[in-house]
């Protein structure tokens, strides 16, 4: 940003599968010059969205592993092709992966893969091997952006995660779950139009998802800033409140991550 006047003969390509485009184009112009904006589409097949939200008024009567299973007994009956289940927790995981018990309601066999960070990386292979019955990947976000599950036909979106959120008053940092935004919502939704046609039903209806925000908040402006505060004070980088960023954090957020390196 501060080197980019200085320096006409120097490009910086910035790529991102769910970037705010627009917001990085005008954030870097130079002399009222905004950069070009390139959009590379790779080879996608159309998906076809199903909303299917669940038919009950309290939210704590939700029955997310029934409703998974009516997601993916309603996809089996659409073909062969593997199916990728996004999960907001490892507990929602084991609780689906008992519910299904590595049977269809159909009686088909399926292969029951959990993917979440925590597992080892022999484990996390196991959704890369294939098999000669249905595979059925439980996965929480770690699918929808850092690896790619091959051979997915058909995907199934509970619409939450677990975002990281941090409260500077009370100083804790906590893993709320909550509704992923729109950009997260089509990341999950194009897993199943990479090698043919494919199926996204997506467990809340419509009109949530319209009402969504457009995309997830930046981590800097929901993280405790104290490591960020030590690694620009580190490199020499001025202090933060200077800091040219494209979503500055307010100042109560770096006072409490001062407050923390002072503590320390």
């Amino acid at each position: 940003k501060r080197i980019l006047p200085k320096r006409p003969d120097m490009r910086v390509i910035i790529t991102s599968a769910t970037i705010d485009a627009e917001r990085f184009a005008a954030f870097f112009a130079v002399s009222g010059t905004q950069p070009p904006i390139l959009q590379v589409s790779g080879r996608t097949f159309p998906v076809e969205v199903r909303y299917r939200p669940p038919e009950v008024e309290d939210e704590d009567d939700i029955d997310l592993p029934n409703l998974v299973g009516d997601a993916i007994d309603e996809l089996s009956r659409e073909g062969p092709g593997d199916i990728l289940v996004f999960l907001p927790t490892e507990q929602e995981i084991r609780e689906v992966a008992k519910t299904l018990g590595g049977r269809g309601r159909r009686g088909e066999s399926l292969d029951i893969l959990p993917l979440y960070g925590r597992l080892s990386e022999a484990e996390q292979n196991r959704i890369f091997q294939p098999s000669k019955n249905r595979r059925v990947v439980l996965a929480t976000n770690v699918a929808e952006s850092s690896l790619t599950v091959p051979g997915i036909h058909y995907v199934v979106d509970t619409g939450t995660a677990r975002i990281s959120r941090y409260a500077p008053q009370s100083k804790v940092q906590r893993l709320p779950i909550e509704a992923i935004s729109r950009a997260s919502a089509d990341q999950r939704k194009g897993r199943c139009g990479r090698i043919a046609p494919g199926i996204c039903i997506r467990l809340y209806s419509e009109m949530d998802y319209s009402e969504r925000e457009a995309y997830t908040p930046p981590e800097i402006l929901r993280t405790n800033l104290a490591s960020v505060i030590l690694q620009t004070k580190a490199l020499q980088l001025g202090h933060l409140a200077d800091f040219p960023l494209l979503d500055p954090p307010p100042a109560s957020a770096i006072r409490s991550g001062e407050r923390t390196l002072f503590e320390l």
